[in-house]
């Protein structure tokens, strides 16, 4: 069992980063799509800081055989995680910044056809 200043302090922390998440919402910084990953993270936090036997039977099922390899699973099995989504988000925003670029250049090379357009059409 942790102790309960432990205890307090860590729920202080996991309750001030829910309300940062939170904020970074209503300010439109992060959109709730992401906002939703590290809430439900915080809240397995909290579950897991108030009810430090779940570790435990979790890792007794999976067969780890101490709590602390068990936290170091999930810590890198969610940065795993985080890296593959924001890989994602960068290659999609690759792909739209191409299609911007093509779509402005389509857009430059119209507006130059169509002012040489003009001044042969004047001349006549």
């Amino acid at each position: 069992m942790l102790p309960w200043e432990l205890v307090v302090t860590l729920i202080i922390f996991a309750l001030i980063f829910i309300l940062y998440v939170w904020h970074r919402v209503i300010k439109r910084n992060l959109s709730i799509k992401y906002a939703l990953l590290w809430l439900v993270f915080c809240i397995a936090m909290v579950i897991a800081i108030l009810i430090p036997d779940v570790l435990k039977i979790i890792c007794d099922f999976i067969g780890i055989n101490t709590v602390s390899n068990f936290i170091f699973l999930i810590g890198f099995g969610i940065l795993l995680f985080i890296t593959f989504v924001l890989t994602e988000i960068v290659s999609t925003q690759k792909n739209k910044i191409t299609a911007l670029a093509q779509e402005i250049a389509i857009m430059k090379h119209e507006e130059k056809r169509d002012a040489k357009f003009k001044k042969k059409k004047k001349k006549i």
